[in-house]
């Protein structure tokens, strides 16, 4: 099995990917990296942004799920507005920021605890065989997400 690296991102952010509403996520660092990602929900939450867009007691600290990275591309002004609907972020343009492309999201029946980290980052192997089973149980459907 070929470790699968995952990405922590901030509640509701991590929600709002795994239910397909968010299909782009930004950054502010790049990566060669093209394929599935674990998605983490970090520790930190953002209570007013969960609120906003209707949540209240989400999952922190641990995986929700599976997303495809399928590319990476620079933001510019016009890209920003473009493509709000699909990131979300209600803020002005702001330069340095990449688009990570996210598709075929699948959320895990059940969160699995464990840590984070910063950038991509990859669970260790006894955590990467309960990612996939998880990913492969029987009650999990897949949706893919569109741009």
């Amino acid at each position: 099995m070929e470790p699968i690296p995952a990405l922590s991102i901030r509640q509701p952010w991590a929600e709002l990917i795994l239910s397909g509403r968010k299909t782009v996520e930004l950054r502010r660092w790049s990566t060669d990296y093209r394929g599935p990602l674990w998605i983490h929900a970090g520790i930190h939450s953002a209570p007013e942004l969960e609120r906003h867009f209707g949540y209240s007691e989400l999952f922190h600290g641990g995986y929700l799920g599976k997303v495809v990275l399928e590319a990476i591309v620079p933001m510019d002004p016009e890209r920003w507005d473009l493509w709000r609907d699909s990131h979300l972020d209600a803020a002005e343009y702001q330069e340095g920021f990449f688009a990570f492309i996210l598709a075929d999201h699948l959320r895990f029946d059940h969160p699995i605890a464990g840590r984070g980290n910063l950038k991509l980052f990859y669970p260790t192997e006894d955590l990467q065989r309960t990612l996939e089973t998880s990913a492969f149980a029987p009650n999990n459907a897949r949706s893919v997400a569109v741009l």
